[in-house]
């Protein structure tokens, strides 16, 4: 049995604990936090909620729960992972650490406390959970570079060169874009010429597409034009090129970002967006097309998996599962928080 086979036996038993379909229509049925506290201690979340304390407010109970359940999860899958497998696992991962550094640039950048920025932080294999909070705690966008320089983390060469180019809150999109372009171009970035490295590309490859989607659909929104565009495309996609990147951003900088998506619709992202339509109430166009795009990369991560079910296949479809059910729960969380009507909460969950 080679190791993505023993690796796959192992992860068809841990999705066992995935929440199922029904069970996220009781969740978004539920009337308020302490409802929805109880719902979780009473499923695969409840002993790491337990282990919180009663200290604690509900909704602190929930996120430390959640990061919890998800930092045990994964230490599992790297016991179980050794050679290739482990080396798969931690490439796929590293499109969160760079999320992880995104967020944490942001709210740096808005004034967030530490405690804020937390809350939507994904703990992975490069950051753990009093990692995040360091990071989170530092005094500056510069003082993140320098720590996970510190660290000697992949991406920090590339965040500190874009740092010099910083000027104004616009140019974040200067450094996400090079943390973004660090990770899906950094060299020896597949594990080898293994049964992994071609559904790596495929998914990898997915991810620059809807990266640079969603740039030229920011940029709309803005109605930014951009004077150097080649700095703001990630190659190493196949489904929106340079020039469709080029067309779909100058129809927003003239019409806006719905002008933009109509654009869009006409790429091979087309049955993507097909009906996406006016957002429900409370939720923004933009936020709209992205969980739409979310969903589509999660949907990718599942067509991995029935084509390659005893591979890295089973690995990518597990992952994005496990931490889009963490965002999901985090989702319903914040809905209850704001009192978000149920049609709309729905429609942002990734299922």
């Amino acid at each position: 049995m080679s190791d993505f086979n023993y690796l796959a036996g192992r992860i068809g038993a841990m999705r066992s604990g995935l929440l199922t379909r029904r069970a996220y229509e009781d969740l978004i049925a539920l009337p308020d936090i302490p409802a929805l506290l109880a719902y979780l201690r009473n499923g695969p979340y409840g002993p790491m909620i337990e282990r919180v304390g009663e200290a604690f407010a509900d909704t602190t109970k929930i996120e430390e729960g959640l990061r919890r359940d998800f930092s045990a999860t994964l230490a599992k899958l790297f016991r179980m992972s050794a050679g290739e497998p482990r080396e798969a696992v931690e490439m796929l991962l590293g499109a969160w650490d760079v999320y992880d550094i995104k967020t944490i640039l942001r709210g740096k950048q808005i004034r967030l406390s530490p405690e804020e920025i937390v809350r939507s932080l994904i703990p992975t294999g490069s950051f753990d959970e009093p990692a995040l909070w360091e990071l989170a705690r530092q005094p500056s966008l510069p003082a993140v570079a320098e720590l996970i320089q510190t660290w000697r983390n992949p991406h920090a060469a590339a965040l500190m060169k874009a740092l010099r180019d910083y000027h104004e809150p616009r140019d974040l999109y200067l450094l996400e874009l090079a943390l973004d372009r660090s990770y899906l171009l950094q060299p020896g970035r597949f594990p080898s010429d293994g049964p992994a490295s071609e559904p790596l590309r495929f998914f990898l490859s997915f991810l620059a597409d809807k990266t640079n989607l969603m740039t030229a659909l920011k940029m709309a929104e803005e109605r930014t034009h951009l004077i150097e565009r080649e700095k703001h495309f990630l190659p190493g996609g196949v489904r929106l090129s340079y020039p469709t990147f080029v067309k779909i951003q100058e129809a927003g900088a003239a019409g806006g970002l719905a002008e933009a998506l109509v654009s869009a619709r006409a790429t091979r992202f087309g049955p993507i967006l097909a009906g996406l339509g006016e957002p429900p109430a409370g939720i923004a166009l933009l936020s709209w097309a992205e969980r739409r795009l979310e969903k589509a990369v999660l949907q990718t991560a599942h067509r991995i998996h029935r084509a390659d079910p005893l591979g890295i296949g089973t690995v990518t479809a597990f992952l994005w599962d496990k931490i889009q059910e963490v965002m999901n729960l985090r989702m319903i969380l914040r809905g209850r928080q704001v009192r978000l009507p149920e049609p709309a909460l729905r429609a942002l969950l990734s299922v």
